[in-house]
């Protein structure tokens, strides 16, 4: 008999249509399909499953066209709509099994829950997709307030709908939690019923939250019952939480005492006195939270019992099951279930993964660690963007040494008042960046180097706004809730998806807005076309920011800063302002404080859009008619500016349209009169009808280079290892069309000094 899996939508449904009470809850049609899975249909919103129904009952087109003529018709018809909901209510209420016969909820409703039937029989893992009704775009924020207008909490995200105690309920409004987020609405009765749960969700949505309120509601009704065993000193932990990092295991662990004030919880981490956690040990605790490797090492020394244990959870499930943390996982499950087969007790534990990110592999691997009737909760699906919504992503091409030159610049124009987070792709880069001159006053390193206590501190103070950088490895990537971060720079692109949706998810926290910056080399540029197609985002090519965004942005900082100065240590400025002012006048002496304040005093070079290099500047020749490649530039150049050496014109790149190019010209050749007339190496550029050209402000959408490997993939070297690389010619790599061998071939070009040593084919 093939498994099934039913369930009530009551306990699933967003309300897509904010400002509005829920309305009655749709029945999600039962899947029989032998294979473990029932998978719940994706809607749209309910309002337009409504509509499409009344579209294509006759009668119903019959009594809107009626209704237009009479006032009496309009009411007859929402009469008889009212009814007709009524009866499909009705008949959405009787739940039929397989085998066609009725079957009712087999877990009772307590007060204040949602309704809630599950097949006792189910094997299977119900997945509840984003388009279920609930609402993953919008932050929880914009459903409790709408221009500042309070609105009505549907109901299904209403603190009071599920089984918190009142204690609970205070606590979170002391946090402004006046309701629940998605993930957190979706699997809550789910946990507290003992199903085992995989979930997904974006970054940002309160996962954390989603296992810490089920869980600690569950053990706080059980002291009460049993009050002498929750302050039994000696007692076993009842849950264990398991990390990647000892970052997120803390954070994780203040979420505990923040929730649960009663309960005794305990970090099992690296870096940290094994004093100080034997001691806990022996004095008992319900909770502990920890790194795989210290756990370990724990139960091995005979210190930690888990034959108590009734909620095993992985926060970052995919990282948790990946190499490197899969092996101890394997070691840690395998003493849990021999400490529960010696006691008798079987697997009497509930486990919960949860995750922003789970690849296939992770859907596969989950299965020998939870029970055949979990649930997988997926509130990503086949979204169009698997990152949060609110994130703007952008992306700046630079060599890595110019990099490091305007990063600063970077996170003065896009962070703002918010904070940074930096990733670097190694330990290494991430000391040397701290020492940047526009970071270091500003900035701190965090990476697996550095002491936990150091670590801790650092964190600590970023946290609290000491300071606007941090500037770290993957250890800040996963979990880590710092909702004041506004940007996210990513030095390299990462090297798969998760780990940019990971990075990503630092910011646009609780529906805050917020923007991802990615550098790329041109030979990187594959990478960002990886990320986007598996994480369905689109990157927006821009370049390094310029001298008017640099000043606009430092100055509006700077003015902020100056409105926050105390009025009563003006005085004492007051004569050295007054001699200022009439040395050099009121706007010119404000103008050189505000550069001086902006750091900014000894002036800002130009640099190329395209590369961030400084001393050169991006210039745009526009044509009435499509052209094949960007040589065609160059040759405008011999033929009229052939005073300007040849490499001091470089990176010639073809708009999307095929009728533009851009290129990159030292700065020094170039000059602009008062009237507007651009003049290169001191001759005059004037425009013709077919023919223009203009000092790029903007980077234009570029065609995308078809090899990216060489040392410089979009000049004058093709792609390869050596100067000119495979094809050995001027303008491209592999598929350039130049004749006499050295296009289309694999040729070795100027390769150990000998200029055609390749298999070049003539075309």
């Amino acid at each position: 008999m093939p498994a099934s899996a039913i369930a009530v939508k009551s306990d699933l449904n967003y309300a897509l249509n904010k400002g509005k009470k829920s309305k009655r809850n749709e029945l999600d049609s039962q899947s029989n399909e032998p294979n473990d899975n029932v998978t719940y249909e994706k809607k749209k919103s309910k309002s337009k499953i409504k509509k499409e129904k009344l579209d294509n009952d006759e009668h119903y087109k019959k009594k809107r066209k009626d209704s237009k003529n009479s006032d009496s018709s309009l009411t007859s018809t929402k009469s008889k709509r009212k009814k007709h909901d009524e009866e499909q209510e009705q008949d959405d209420d009787e739940i039929l099994d397989i085998n066609g016969k009725s079957e009712s909820s087999s877990l009772t409703k307590p007060p204040n829950s949602k309704k809630r039937k599950l097949s006792e029989k189910d094997p299977a893992s119900v997945i509840v997709d984003e388009d279920q009704g609930f609402e993953m775009e919008n932050s929880l924020e914009s459903d409790v307030k709408e221009n500042g207008v309070e609105k009505e909490i549907p109901e299904n995200l209403r603190l009071s709908t599920y089984r918190l105690s009142q204690t609970t309920i205070d606590l979170l409004k002391k946090r402004e939690i006046e309701a629940l987020f998605p993930i957190q609405a979706a699997t809550f009765d789910m946990i507290y019923d003992g199903k085992d749960v995989l979930a997904r969700a974006k970054t940002g949505t309160g996962k954390t939250l989603a296992f810490v309120l089920p869980i600690t509601e569950i053990l706080l009704a059980q002291n009460q019952k049993d009050n002498f065993a929750s302050k039994r000193r000696g007692r076993s932990p009842r849950v264990m939480v398991m990390t990647p990092t000892r970052d997120l295991a803390n954070q994780i662990l203040s979420e505990f005492e923040f929730i649960s004030p009663t309960l005794k919880s305990l970090p099992l981490l690296g870096g940290k006195s094994y004093d100080i956690q034997n001691q806990g040990l022996r004095e008992g605790t319900d909770v502990i939270v920890g790194a795989p490797g210290r756990l370990l090492d724990q139960i091995n020394r005979g210190n930690l019992k888990l034959g108590d244990l009734k909620f095993i959870c992985l926060d970052e499930a995919d990282q948790m099951l990946d190499i490197g943390f899969a092996e101890n996982m394997e070691t840690i499950l395998q003493h849990v279930k021999s400490q529960k087969e010696k006691q008798g007790k079987g697997v009497d534990y509930q486990t919960l993964l949860f995750s922003a990110t789970v690849p296939d592999w992770v859907k596969q691997t989950v299965k020998k660690y939870l029970k055949n009737d979990y649930i997988n909760v997926d509130l990503v699906g086949n979204s169009d963007n698997k990152t949060n919504e609110n994130i703007c992503h952008y992306a700046i091409r630079s060599s890595w040494a110019s990099r490091k030159d305007i990063i600063g610049d970077v996170v003065t124009c896009y962070a703002g008042l918010g904070s940074c987070v930096i990733f670097c792709n190694t330990k290494n880069d991430a000391n040397e960046l701290v020492l940047n001159d526009k970071l270091k006053q500003d900035a701190q390193v965090l990476h697996g180097d550095i002491a936990q206590s150091q670590r801790e501190t650092t964190l600590k103070g970023f946290r609290n706004g000491k300071f606007k950088c941090i500037i770290c490895t993957d250890v800040l990537a996963r979990g880590i809730d710092i909702p004041q971060v506004d940007l996210v720079i990513n030095c390299e692109p990462p090297k798969d998806v998760e780990t940019y949706v990971h990075r990503a998810g630092r910011t646009a926290r609780a529906g805050r807005q917020g923007k991802a910056v990615t550098f790329f080399k041109p030979q990187d540029e594959y990478l960002l076309q990886v990320v986007e197609r598996g994480a369905r985002i689109q990157f927006q090519v821009v370049g390094p920011p310029q001298p008017q965004d640099i000043i606009s942005a430092t100055a509006n900082d700077a003015i902020k800063n100056l409105e926050s100065v105390e009025s009563s240590v003006l005085p004492y400025f007051n004569s050295t302002a007054k001699e200022l002012i009439e040395k050099q006048g009121a706007i010119e002496a404000l103008s050189a404080a505000l550069a001086y304040i902006s750091g900014y005093s000894s002036g800002i070079k130009k640099r190329s859009l395209m590369s961030a290099t400084e001393g050169y500047t991006t210039i745009l020749f526009k044509f009435n008619y499509p052209i094949r490649h960007g040589s065609y530039v160059r040759n405008i150049f011999k033929k009229q500016f052939s005073n300007i050496p040849e490499n001091d014109v470089i990176a010639f790149r073809l708009t999307k349209d095929s009728e533009g190019v851009v290129c990159d010209i030292v700065s020094d050749h170039l000059s602009v009169s008062e009237d507007g007339v651009i003049s290169i190496g001191g001759r005059p550029w004037y425009n013709s009808k077919t023919t223009t050209l203009e000092i790029a402000k903007e980077l234009p959408e570029l065609q995308e280079n078809k090899n990216n490997n060489g040392r410089n993939a979009w000049g004058r070297n093709g792609s390869g290892n050596f100067r000119n690389g495979s094809g050995g010619n001027r303008n491209g790599g592999f598929n350039s069309s130049n004749k006499n061998g050295r296009g289309n071939g694999y040729g070795g070009g100027r390769s150990n000094g000998n200029r055609g040593n390749g298999y070049g084919r003539k075309f």
